[in-house]
């Protein structure tokens, strides 16, 4: 057997050679039958084994030998140990016990026609690999029977695990040559378990099926509604379709088996009744709110004949201005926008243009008696008050999973003759599709860009930006940095972003548009309508932000309404857009804003989104027979408008947060309710804990202290102040004799805004001197220290005269 290394094959190839099973292999082997070449140490998942290796021609000689073997098993398992015979005692895969089984059951399945076989477990041995053994025998067979009264039976299958006899253990687990005869009673003895088995379960089985259904009749003697009754019914029958196998052993027995029949089917029942109970109530609340008809919910809009103008058109093409001066040469109108700042803007327009107009946001309320036209956030749209046009601004926020519902309770309920919407292209097809849930006629009117808009070939230096560029990032931490590296490069900048107050911001874009200040660095909330003049060039500093969920590319109509901010009609000749080389590989950033700005942007498809109304809270309440918000909150999130057409459930997991603090306040639901939709920052932690602390003493005195807050502070603290101090206010609108002290809150505010202002307008220029002054400073410093080194020279020259004529004398 003087083999090269290389020639020699290991246990693994045996098989093949030899046409057998490993085990017959190993058992050989262990008998002597194959002869070990030699025996080689591996290295395998970190450890060191040994490992028999094989010459391959002899081995291939003895493939004439295995038949040979195979008649000998008998004698060769005299010289190896095996496991207890009979019992429960898992015991090692045998292939000889294996075959004198699969003899044992052929006759048995074939007699009984009931499915048996090998119950064969891995179990972890110690080694890498686990152990394939033995554990007795599975049946399972199954019988027709009665479950529901007056209903066809269905089949009950049981699975029943149980040890291998005795009398076949002794058989198949002889160390002799087993005869036929000897196998034959095996078969006999385990074809005698499995009917005893059989019979004993389905005994077990009856009587527990009887018993269940004499329960159920008197459980559904308690209901006295026909259709409730049915539907428990149903909804068992409906789980009896899908009932799986009953799992039985020797360990239960034929009894356990029954009892595990006996446990499913109260489950059902149980299940059954719940999911009744459950689709009543949905049923009930849908019913109650009108959500399953949300526009009957709006009854002074369905009595009018409303028409639809949708203004439809790209930033910077005339849309607003178009639909302001319908609202202006009507006799009544109502401007919804989304941003206070807006219709801050909105209201003074419409009072220098001599008209009777008022305000109304979640802080403030600028309403005269006479007022005509009313500009308001369109969180504040009033149900009842009929006017001639309202126009609905920003309609693409309809895809908003947050305040999406606003613009669909505006749209399906603002009560005016016509209605003029704005906004980008894009949100066609879901303005289309709400409005076929009311039929009122669309007229699309599209509006093209005034001015050209054209992407740079090169990318932007930062240091190198001209007066009238806007840098826009998609974090505070990104716009401050950007401001600091402009300002440090001796640039004055204004700055813009959402954690700002509206009065700040506009305080900002004024210095802006007044040239106050040469770049503004922003947010994308200069996409929002604000009003920052002629802005000349837009400079991406990233096509990337988060969106509070995760971090992704920005969208084309995102691209576009940012973009769009360049090129002011009447200032400038063309937009420009164009990014910062952090952005990327330039030639990509200039393929993806292209594209944006020449192609279209993912339509606004699908559904709506809404939100519950004190109504539907109400009525949730009072059939869910609870006053726990966060749960009724909940519940209406998950069923309200499930499987509606038109309609889907706006992101509401923050005030369900909110309410759940609340529900510890002793309170009333619907001021509760009036809490949890306060515009508090449900991440910032002290805004919460003022909150909870606001709705505390309002329950318990009656009366809300106001914030007192220094204004000597940092700015991301005066800034959350000033949130804080605008829910304040916003509380105070809806509770006037509790949030007594408005105008020192609204002081307050106003102070803080003006330290922000003052902070930002303080950083915004260099303090470094500019050129000129510089150079005229450093010739002045020449001067001097030329002065001061000539009277140097000459006190030197004579202390230097004395001492020489000193000596000279």
């Amino acid at each position: 057997m003087s083999k090269k290394s290389k020639n020699l094959v290991s246990l693994n190839h045996l098989p093949g050679i030899l046409l057998a099973s490993a085990a017959e292999c190993e058992r050989w082997i262990e008998t002597g039958l194959i002869p070990v070449a030699e025996r080689r140490t591996f290295q395998k998942r970190g450890r060191a084994f040994e490992a028999p290796m094989f010459d391959p021609e002899v081995v291939a000689q003895l493939a004439a030998e295995v038949p040979a073997w195979r008649e000998q098993g008998g004698e060769i398992l005299e010289s190896a140990p095996h496991a207890p015979r009979g019992g429960g005692d898992h015991q090692p895969l045998d292939d000889a016990a294996h075959r004198r089984r699969q003899s044992v059951l052929a006759p048995v399945r074939r007699n009984t026609g009931i499915y048996v076989a090998e119950d064969i477990r891995r179990i972890e041995s110690g080694r890498w690999k686990p152990e394939r053994v033995f554990a007795g025998y599975r049946a399972v067979f199954s019988k027709p029977m009665q479950v529901l009264p007056d209903s066809p039976p269905i089949d009950i299958a049981v699975e029943f695990a149980f040890t291998e006899p005795l009398e076949v253990a002794a058989v198949v687990l002889a160390p002799a040559r087993v005869e036929r005869a000897e196998l034959a009673a095996a078969s006999e003895a385990l074809e005698a378990k499995i009917i005893e088995l059989r019979d004993a379960t389905f005994e077990a089985c009856e009587q527990e099926l009887a018993s269940w259904r004499d329960e159920l009749e008197t459980y559904l003697a308690a209901y006295e509604d026909a259709d409730e009754r049915q539907a428990i019914l149903g909804g068992i029958q409906v789980a009896l379709e899908k009932l799986d196998r009953i799992h039985a052993s020797d360990k239960g027995g034929p009894g356990g088996a029954g009892r595990k029949l006996r446990q499913k089917l109260d489950d059902y029942r149980s299940k059954a009744a719940a999911r009744r109970l459950r689709h009543l109530r949905e049923a009930q609340i849908r019913e109650a709110s009108g959500y399953e008809r949300y526009a009957a919910i709006f009854p002074v809009a369905r009595s009018l004949n409303r028409r639809f103008l949708f203004l439809a058109g790209p930033t910077n093409s005339g849309k607003t201005y178009e639909a302001l001066k319908l609202a202006g040469e009507a006799e009544t109108a109502e401007i919804l926008s989304p941003l206070r700042l807006l219709a801050l803007e909105h209201y003074e327009r419409m009072s220098e243009e001599g008209l009777a107009a008022g305000m109304v946001t979640g802080e403030e309320r600028v309403l005269p008696d006479d007022a005509t036209h009313i500009a308001r956030t369109i969180e504040t749209l009033d149900l009842h008050r009929v006017v001639d046009v309202c126009v609905i601004d920003e309609v693409q926020m309809l895809g908003d999973p947050s305040r999406g519902w606003a613009w669909t309770q505006a749209m399906i309920g603002a009560p005016a003759k016509l209605v003029v919407l704005t906004g980008a292209p894009e949100a066609i097809p879901l303005v289309e599709h709400l409005l076929a849930m009311t039929g009122e006629p669309l007229e699309v009117k599209i509006l093209k860009r005034k001015g050209k808009l054209r992407v740079e070939g090169v990318p932007a230096n930062l240091n190198k930006l001209s007066r009238g560029d806007a840098v826009v990032a998609f974090t505070r931490r990104d716009v401050h940095d950007l401001r600091t590296r402009l300002v440090s490069a001796g640039r004055t900048v204004a700055t813009v972003y959402g954690a700002l107050g509206p009065e700040v911001r506009r305080a900002e874009a004024a210095r802006f548009r007044n040239g106050e200040a040469e770049i503004l660095v922003a947010t994308d909330a200069i996409g929002m309508g604000l009003n920052i003049g002629p802005l000349r060039r837009v400079v991406f500093s990233t096509l990337r932000k988060f969106d509070g969920v995760r971090e992704r590319q920005l969208t084309a109509m995102e691209i576009k309404q940012i973009a769009g901010r360049a090129g002011r009609f009447g200032h400038h000749d063309e937009g420009l857009v164009t990014a910062l080389p952090d952005a990327g590989a330039y030639a990509q950033v200039e393929t993806v804003i292209g594209s944006a700005l020449k192609g279209d942007a993912a339509k606004l498809r699908g559904k709506a989104y809404v939100r519950p109304n004190h109504e539907t809270v109400l009525s949730a309440s009072e059939v869910l027979q609870t006053d726990r918000l966060g749960r009724i909150l909940r519940h209406l999130n998950d069923t309200l408008v499930a499987g509606h057409p038109d309609l889907r459930m706006a992101d509401m997991e923050e005030m369900i947060e909110l309410a759940t603090l609340l529900d510890t306040v002793d309170m009333p639901i619907l001021d509760r309710l009036s809490y949890a939709i306060a515009p508090v920052d449900g991440r910032e932690q002290l805004a919460v804990e003022l909150l909870l602390d606001w709705a505390r003493q309002h329950a318990l005195h009656g009366r809300v202290h106001a914030p007192d807050f220094g204004v000597n502070t940092d700015l991301l603290k005066l800034e959350a102040r000033v949130k804080i101090a605008t829910s304040w206010l916003w509380l105070g609108q809806r509770y006037p004799d509790v949030f007594d002290d408005v105008e020192a809150v609204v002081d307050l505010r106003a102070s803080l805004n003006a330290k922000i202002e003052e902070k930002l307008v303080a950083t915004s220029v260099s303090h470094r001197r500019k050129p000129d002054e510089k150079s005229r400073r450093d010739r002045s410093k020449k001067t001097q220290r030329q002065k001061k080194n000539r009277r140097g020279w000459i006190d030197a020259d004579v202390g230097e005269t004395e001492p020489s004529r000193v000596r000279g004398q």
